[in-house]
């Protein structure tokens, strides 16, 4: 059996750095286990957002980030859920699935989260005849998600039974995860602000790619502010570098507070671009009550970003509920997004994830019908990831918009430097 998960006292880099979402219905027992697995209360913390912890397994670094399941926190579930690489589904025994148990999970997978594991809580309350059918009501509803062929795992707070089984699967799974890609440029989307005196403006939130050093250079986007770390700090530790996967502050140089917020993302300098006009693919859950209308509004949130936006519909008429579509998005405000980052909308005036989907690609121009002959396929073969249909395609376009897209680092700048590698 693997040694009892502790919680970590000191900053220690290890060779990977894990992000664990505890999710699932509100009361359904997500603090208790994290409390049981770390010593820590999270219903004392100030804040909701706040709710991120730490520990370590056998040479990795494990954040947990217990998200709200309340409804009306659902802003927080997504910014919360939009960083990690590991899901724990908490579901009652008692009361089993209920709506945010499925929309967590649809959450966790519009942001391709594929590793985690199921807990029945509560276990204790309900007879051996109801656990098992606890169970199978969860298997049937996790049918066609990341979690389909994963553990369930039952869990009594009362007298512990489970717990040592839960930690020994967090091992088991986290040995598995491959971690965030240092190799990538720094990019770090904002979700916590802080102003401290004699220090300035300290930000944090999970760092997405790449690796920074105290006193590296860093852009703030999308209002293109050029600052650099003063200091840097994981685990209420100061350090002199940090990696990909890492939960890390960041003392922002001669940015005053009033000029940063909360979705903003940080990053190496030239290596991201901000925009309002995205192309993607869009998947509309089966659950949603009415279909997507062209240049229909919606909240899109894209990492801890939100904004609202309109929806142009590309390949037909509407998407209905479980179809999936081709959209641009024209944002009211820019995002710094790149190809590929995953995201989920909701209705304007609504707290309920309806779909979600992955940017193909920044577009250089608002579409319009009578270039859809083009387009399509472009897009097709971006959603597919034919390499080489991209590039066929691509190079069909008049060399200024080659020019154009490579100034301005979109899409096939990263798809071209890819197939030269091959």
């Amino acid at each position: 059996m693997p040694p009892p998960i502790k919680k970590m006292e000191h900053s220690a880099f290890t060779e990977k750095h894990i992000t664990v979402g505890i999710a699932g219905h509100v009361d359904h027992g997500k603090t208790t286990l994290v409390h049981c697995l770390t010593g820590i209360d999270t219903n004392r913390l100030k804040e909701e957002k706040k709710r991120r912890l730490s520990i370590a397994s056998s040479g990795v670094q494990i954040a947990l980030v217990d998200v709200p399941g309340h409804t009306d926190f659902l802003k927080n579930t997504i910014r919360g859920l939009s960083c990690v690489d590991m899901a724990i589904l908490v579901v009652a025994a008692d009361y089993g699935v209920m709506p945010q148990t499925r929309e967590h999970l649809s959450i966790l997978n519009f942001f391709g989260v594929k590793s985690g594991f199921i807990v029945i809580s509560k276990a204790d309350l309900v007879d051996k005849e109801t656990l098992e059918l606890a169970e199978l009501e969860i298997r049937n509803k996790v049918e066609d998600t990341f979690l389909e062929e994963k553990s369930i795992m039952p869990f009594s707070v009362s007298n512990q039974k489970g717990l040592q089984d839960i930690k020994s699967n967090i091992e088991k799974e986290v040995n598995k995860i491959a971690g965030k890609n240092s190799v990538s440029p720094f990019r770090l989307f904002i979700d916590q602000i802080w102003s401290f005196a004699g220090l300035g403006t300290v930000v944090s939130g999970t760092v997405l790619s790449g690796t920074i050093r105290k006193d590296d250079p860093l852009i703030l986007l999308p209002s293109e502010k050029e600052t650099r770390a003063r200091f840097l700090e994981v685990h209420h530790q100061k350090v002199s570098h940090a990696f990909a996967g890492q939960r890390l502050g960041i003392n922002l140089h001669k940015l005053p507070l009033n000029e940063v917020k909360r979705g903003m993302v940080l990053a190496k300098p030239e290596t991201v671009s901000s925009d309002y006009l995205f192309n993607a693919e869009l998947s509309l859950l089966r659950s949603s009550p009415k279909s997507i209308e062209n240049c229909q509004r919606v909240k899109l949130y894209i990492g801890t970003s939100i904004t609202n936006a309109l929806i142009v519909i590309i390949n037909k008429k509407k998407i209905r509920p479980g179809e999936r579509g081709l959209v641009q998005f024209r944002l009211i405000k820019c995002m710094a997004v790149l190809p590929r980052d995953p995201f989920v909308i909701c209705p304007l005036n609504i707290n309920n994830v309806i779909g979600g989907g992955k940017i193909l690609e920044i577009a250089t121009e608002k579409f319009r019908a009578v270039k859809a002959e083009k387009t399509i396929p472009y897009l097709m073969a971006l959603q597919q990831s034919d390499l080489k249909a991209v590039i066929d395609l691509f190079l069909k376009e008049t060399p200024l918009v080659l020019l154009l897209k490579l100034k301005f680092l979109k899409t096939p700048v990263f798809l071209l430097k890819k197939l030269k590698k091959q």
